[in-house]
């Protein structure tokens, strides 16, 4: 009974009204509201340019109205902020009220001057405002950097109008105004006001602060370290960042030199196009880059103290890699060869890796002398070659090649080989598969080998019998390249191992590793044989390195509620500062989220981990839509700052956002990650909904019926699955969602291999119990929830059929389904205009089906022609719910009881009673 009342509720809820009847009123009440008080900067004198008699238009106050004194970015309305004008001007910004006749800003001033002022609008969701304005002088009326109104004539006393469309969020109004000492009109005035419909007014805001939530603007153009390198001695980091410039995406990249011990910058590289690839000299005291045009690239190396850049080689073409040796005498450096072109069109394929675009190149080893610029090849064949690591006394290095093996999953070997460089001889060391990656001990002696669970046999599992491990769980070998034993020694360390460092200066072994949701710094002991979590001042580190000569790390890295930040380690101590905050001026005024830790234990005894973001201005006394957001396949998902995901963004729109990690996630252990093996969602399903139902039942200031949930490339596999087993979702997103495994294996780049883990030895013609039954395309008439299909127009991982034939069978079922495609973009969606217009889309798909605001999302995709979007009247009235179980077999009725819904949405009563029935399938 009690799951049937549930169920009696969910979809009660999810038949609320699909739109607010007052915004389809074309009669609704218009709503003035007066800004009733401006932030001020100015009047400040702004002659004309000399010899302007010359050119009169030059001598005019819409010259003056036209020429941007002070870039518009730069302004940064606040309360006695400074802000200079040129020449030798300074002014403070200052609040103002309105009068009757608006903002007087001088009674006739002697010179030419240029006045701002400032406003800042708060919306609390989408909304078409018309602005209308008037001044005695030229004046105009930007919202966001946009004009908006625009005069440029004098005494006019009739109000300009402007309509413009704003997302949810704080917006900023700021008028330019000017005045000639040869206008007629003595006062200068200027006088605004917004005009709207009544919903959207209620609880908008204006204010003189410019603090606010945070966009995805924030998410996207703050400078962002993408890579760090520290010098041998640990005193000096480079850093590589990059930074939006401008509305188009337009980005800049440099090359920062910071002090470790405190952040402090010793110089700054603005890199042109074609210049990367920054490392330290051996010796600490340069750093080397590469310069390539077209096919060809240059690596070069600069001298810090002195500035001398010298070319070490140019010309070398299809360059892709390089790495110094140890004493600095060379360079080992990679370079690819492309296969012949193809003339006539006809390909036969020479087995499965062959259907990408790239599988005949192959890239090969070079080595470079560093003091006459002379090379050697040092590898060919018919593989690729990779450098793993060059031995300390630079005598052999460590490479591996890898190819294609269809004799057992993951259908490809990988050779551990060590290469003698003075005698030009190959050693096998190890042949096998799950390899990652392979370094050298301090002394040369051990190799340090990443690589998964089943890498090396029995010796790296630690899970139950006749379970098969994950093998994307990572683990960390010490093995020794003579007698080929072999350490496993993260067998019992439940985090999933990223990276690994075998340091010089103590000998200990540094792991970057996933612990659960975080990914945190770890020390291991060769000698105590034990781990230790390091201190490292967020969640989750992204970038970073060790010196070579003293045990010191700097690492970027976010947390859930914080955005990127740069910290320095110390190893020996344990202790750990920030050093550098790259973004802390575009954050200055965003409030914060708030998150909190939520688990629950799932019907099998399994804990559940899992976290919850709050609105800036959560009210627990108020009810709020949610959004539950998933992976479901090997990776858990982090607590990192914004991202393609972003749960701060979600928030600050106004929605709860819960997190959780189902089974299978690597972090959590062997045990733990091993569901994941040849389960295809059946394991994780269930969690997400019985996590959904004790969330909601934990949290009542989430609506039930206003749940909406969102997953990407596997997690869209199993938002599409959820909604073939559940209608608890109002409203559901799909980003790159498998439809059907078989396709997916066959027809994906890399499908094939991933099932060789998450559908380990069954294919689609022995197990049709995952490969039909755990498709959502061949359930898609259990389809209730509405459906955004998300996808790259060339998403070579997972195909667009995938959407598209889902697409295909829910438009053909008259359900409520969408589909949005994006050209030119592969698995993510990077293009910078393209990915405003994705994150714009799940927030306005968001907004229609949990706020019951539909003008956001048909306002950038409007309903096509012939198709009617529902009515209210096609749904059923909110309110208090009786429920009645039907017996299918004698027809009989008898009520089971009464449930109460108040305060679905603020401001709304409560409603009269009124019965639905629902027959549940008895079965």
């Amino acid at each position: 009974t009690a799951i049937c009342i549930f169920s009696c509720v969910s979809i009660f809820a999810r038949s609320t009204p699909a739109y607010d009847q007052t915004e389809k009123n074309a009669n609704e009440e218009k709503i003035r509201l007066e800004i009733g008080e401006w932030l001020i900067l100015g009047p400040a004198s702004t002659p004309f340019p000399v010899f302007n008699e010359e050119d009169r238009e030059e001598a005019e106050s819409a010259f003056l109205l036209s020429y941007d004194f002070i870039p518009l970015a730069q302004l940064k309305p606040e309360a006695g902020k400074e802000i200079s004008f040129p020449v030798r001007q300074r002014f403070s910004w200052k609040a103002v009220k309105t009068g009757d006749a608006g903002v007087i800003l001088s009674n006739g001033p002697s010179k030419p001057e240029t006045a701002y002022l400032a406003s800042y609008l708060e919306l609390p969701r989408w909304a078409e405002l018309q602005f209308k304005a008037k001044g005695t002088h030229p004046f105009r009326l930007m919202i966001d950097g946009e004009s908006i109104i625009e005069c440029k004539e004098n005494g006019t006393d009739e109000y300009r109008k402007g309509t413009v469309k704003l997302k949810r969020g704080k917006h900023t109004i700021i008028v330019k105004t000017v005045c000639a000492p040869e206008d007629t009109i003595s006062s200068w005035k200027f006088d605004a006001f917004i005009e709207t419909r009544k919903t959207p007014a209620c609880n908008t805001r204006l204010s003189l602060g410019p603090v606010r939530n945070i966009t995805i603007a924030d998410i996207l153009n703050p400078p962002h370290i993408s890579s760090v390198n520290l010098s041998p001695d640990g005193s000096l980091a480079a850093l590589m960042i990059h930074a939006i410039i401008s509305p188009d995406g337009d980005r800049e990249t440099k090359l920062e030199i910071r002090n470790s011990t405190d952040g402090s910058l010793v110089r700054t590289i603005i890199c042109r196009k074609g210049i990367k690839g920054f490392k330290w000299t051996p010796d600490g005291k340069s750093l080397s880059y590469t310069v390539s045009k077209e096919e060809k690239t240059s690596i070069r190396v600069i001298e810090l103290k002195s500035g001398n850049d010298k070319i070490i080689s140019e010309s070398i073409k299809r360059f892709e890699s390089y790495k110094w040796s140890p004493d600095g005498e060379f360079i080992i450096y990679s370079a690819s060869e492309e296969p012949e072109k193809d003339k006539d069109g006809v390909k036969r394929l020479r087995g499965i890796s062959d259907r990408t675009n790239f599988a005949r190149h192959r890239s090969y080893l070079y080595l470079l002398s560093v003091k006459n610029g002379t090379t050697r090849k040092i590898t060919t064949g018919k593989y690729t070659s990779h450098l793993a690591d060059i031995h300390p006394d630079g005598g052999n290095i460590l490479i591996t090649r890898s190819y294609e093996d269809l004799s057992e999953r993951p259908y490809e070997k990988t050779e551990l080989v060590r290469v003698n460089l003075k005698e030009a001889k190959s050693e096998v060391l190890w042949k096998g598969k799950w390899f990652n990656n392979a370094a050298w001990s301090p002394d040369g002696k051990k190799i340090l080998v990443s690589a998964g669970a089943s890498s090396f046999g029995k010796i790296g599992k630690n899970v139950s019998e006749n379970t098969i491990p994950n093998d994307y769980d990572g683990q960390i070998y010490i093995f020794d390249p003579e007698s080929k034993d072999v350490d496993a020694i993260t067998r019992k360390f439940k985090p999933s191992v990223k990276r690994a460092y075998w340091s010089k200066s103590d000998n200990s072994i540094y792991l970057v590793a996933e612990n659960k949701s975080f990914v945190r710094l770890f020390r291991y002991s060769a000698r105590h044989q034990n781990f230790k979590e390091l201190q490292t001042g967020c969640d989750v580190i992204s970038s970073g390195d060790f010196a070579s000569e003293k045990p010191v790390a700097v690492f970027a890295g976010t947390s859930a509620d914080q955005h990127q930040k740069l910290y320095r380690i110390d190893l020996e101590r344990n202790r750990v500062k920030e050093i550098y905050n790259p973004a802390k001026v575009q954050y200055e005024y965003i409030r914060k989220t708030s998150v909190k830790e939520w688990n629950f234990t799932s019907s099998t005894g399994k804990e559940i981990t899992g976290r919850v973001h709050y609105p800036p201005d959560f009210d627990s006394d108020k009810i709020y839509p949610c959004i539950v957001y998933y992976y479901g396949g090997t990776s858990p998902v982090s607590r990192s700052f914004g991202g393609r995901y972003p749960k701060n963004l979600w928030a600050s729109m106004g929605y709860i956002v819960y997190i959780l990690q189902p089974s299978g996630a690597t972090g959590f252990g062997q045990e733990f990650s091993a569901a994941h093996v040849n389960d295809w969602g059946k394991i994780v399903a269930g969690e997400i909904i019985e996590g959904t139902k004790e969330f909601l039942s934990a949290h009542p200031f989430v609506n039930p019926g206003k749940v909406g949930c969102i997953g990407a490339s596997f997690g869209g596999f199993m938002t599409q699955l959820l909604v073939t087993k559940t209608d608890i979702f109002a409203a559901a997103i799909s980003h790159a969602g498998i439809s059907s495994i078989s396709s997916y294996w066959g027809e994906g780049y890399w499908g094939y291999a991933y099932n060789a883990v998450s559908a380990a030895n069954n294919f689609p013609w022995n197990s049709p119990d995952i490969y039909i039954n755990q498709s959502p395309l061949f359930y898609a008439d259990k389809v209730n929830t509405p459906l955004l299909l998300l996808h790259g127009g060339s998403d070579t991982n997972v195909p667009t059929g995938e959407s598209e034939q889902m697409y295909t069978a829910l438009k053909l079922l008259g359900k409520d389904v969408e589909y949005i495609r994006f050209a030119g973009q592969n698995h993510f969606i990077l293009d910078y205009k393209k990915r405003i217009k994705w994150s714009n889309a799940i927030l306005a798909w968001f907004d229609k089906w949990l706020k019951e605001q539909p003008q956001w999302w048909d306002n950038m995709y409007p309903p096509i022609d012939g198709q009617k979007e529902k009515s209210a009247e096609q749904y059923p009235k909110p309110g208090k719910l009786g429920i009645k179980i039907v017996n299918d077999e004698t027809r009989g009725t008898f009520l089971v009881g009464e449930i109460t819904i108040e305060n679905i949405q603020n401001n709304i009563p409560e409603w009269d009673s009124e019965y639905y029935e629902y027959e549940p399938d008895m079965s």
